[in-house]
């Protein structure tokens, strides 16, 4: 066993047998504070472990927010689904396209749509929702723990809890401009801190830009890249485009890249929406700032073709999946040197800048050469192989799978 598995702290599986009533064992629960179609980082990665994990043959329950038709509206603008069943069939199709997998069995837990915070918000102890089960995977268990009445660790009937904590809580409210948003994300941290050693076994984090007051977070790459990023078409010497993508929110650099296009004077696109789109293209406009806004683009690895270059500002993010789906379709990054971004300086495609004006010059050197090969990225970011990591450090690797799949 390594040390990581060690440290787990493990309940007995008799006792999570007298809990089951009567239900049967799975080998994992996956459970996600959001799900597609909403296109945030955990929704694409937990669909992932879930059918990872599934395809691997372990017996697996993907537990994700069931939102009503007014929270619905409030996040999509109209009501997509009608029911939870219309939604998993819709999510079944979905992660057949996106993954080539099967999805796995599917459960819901109450939830609304918070405008205020941007986020869907537990209306139920998520934890006491889990089916019984070898192992938790519970992808940003912080934000899983924001439903009031949540109760501690004895609620998750599991042998073995995982917290992937995927979100800066911190970084985003001091950013925010709220009032008193020091203090208050001082005051976060500690109850998010609170939150994950009351509930999980092993706290993990995608890169060292994320802490937590009492907790210690193991960095595992438990994450991948869209395969069909690596079968993109390989940079030429005409392909000289320049790109951003992700969600429209000052907090992801956006002043940054207008700032990086004026001085640069050269053209960039935008892809991508949110709720500051609007500002930032008055900012754009009154700063002669070249950018070109093309909305939010779901299989962005089909028209990534033209494009050289991706210029990703953000400090804000604990590992940038967008910065990794770039790297892995072979092109180059410029990003900020920042803790949040250290996975990425093992790769030679990956520039590092500490100022507006290093960015300008790191953007103008990588058009000037085509993208070293983008082999060790990809091998490094294999979705499979992020899995059976995943299953390992979940202790389903020395059992293997259940006698019932």
């Amino acid at each position: 066993m390594t040390m990581l598995q060690t440290a787990i702290g493990t309940k007995s599986s008799k006792a999570r047998e007298r809990h089951s009533g009567g239900q049967p064992v799975q080998d994992a629960v996956v459970a996600t504070t959001a799900a597609l179609p909403w296109m945030t980082g955990p929704a694409f990665i937990s669909l992932w472990q879930a059918c990872g994990l599934a395809a691997l043959g372990y017996r697996v329950t993907y537990l994700l927010p069931w939102l009503s038709e007014k929270s619905q509206i409030g996040l999509w603008g109209e009501q997509r689904f009608e029911d939870f069943e219309a939604q998993v069939e819709w999510l079944a199709r979905e992660a057949r396209d996106l993954t080539g997998l099967t999805l796995p069995e599917c459960q819901p837990y109450s939830a609304a749509y918070s405008r205020a915070m941007g986020s869907i918000v537990p209306m139920e102890d998520v934890f006491r929702a889990v089916p019984p089960t070898r192992c938790l995977v519970a992808n940003e268990p912080e934000h899983l723990s924001w439903y009031p009445l949540s109760r501690g660790r004895n609620a998750a009937r599991a042998d073995r809890t995982i917290g992937l904590s995927m979100t800066d809580y911190d970084t985003y409210i001091r950013m925010s401009g709220l009032p008193m948003g020091r203090p208050l994300s001082k005051l976060v941290s500690y109850l998010h801190g609170d939150a994950i050693r009351r509930r999980i076994d092993l706290p993990l984090s995608l890169s060292p830009a994320l802490s937590l007051p009492g907790v210690t977070m193991a960095v595992e790459r438990v994450t991948g890249v869209m395969p069909a990023y690596a079968k993109a078409p390989a940079v030429q010497a005409s392909d000289q485009g320049i790109y951003f993508l992700g969600a429209l929110i000052w907090e992801k650099g956006l002043a940054d890249l207008v700032e990086i296009a004026r001085r640069s004077g050269l053209a960039m696109d935008v892809i991508g929406s949110g709720p500051d789109e609007e500002a930032v293209k008055v900012l754009a406009q009154d700063q002669g700032a070249n950018l070109r806004f093309l909305g939010a683009n779901r299989r962005f690895w089909s028209d990534i073709g033209p494009y050289r270059v991706m210029v990703n500002p953000s400090r804000s993010e604990v590992l940038c999946t967008a910065t990794a789906d770039a790297l892995v379709a072979g092109r180059h990054v410029v990003l900020p040197d920042c803790p949040g971004n250290l996975p990425f300086k093992a790769y030679p495609n990956a520039h590092f800048y500490d100022d507006l004006d290093g960015a300008v010059s790191a953007l103008q050197s990588a058009l000037q050469v085509l993208p070293e090969d983008p082999a060790a990225i990809r091998k490094d970011f294999d979705w499979m192989s992020a899995c059976r990591r995943l299953a390992e450090l979940g202790g389903l690797t020395a059992q293997g799978p259940s006698e019932t799949v």
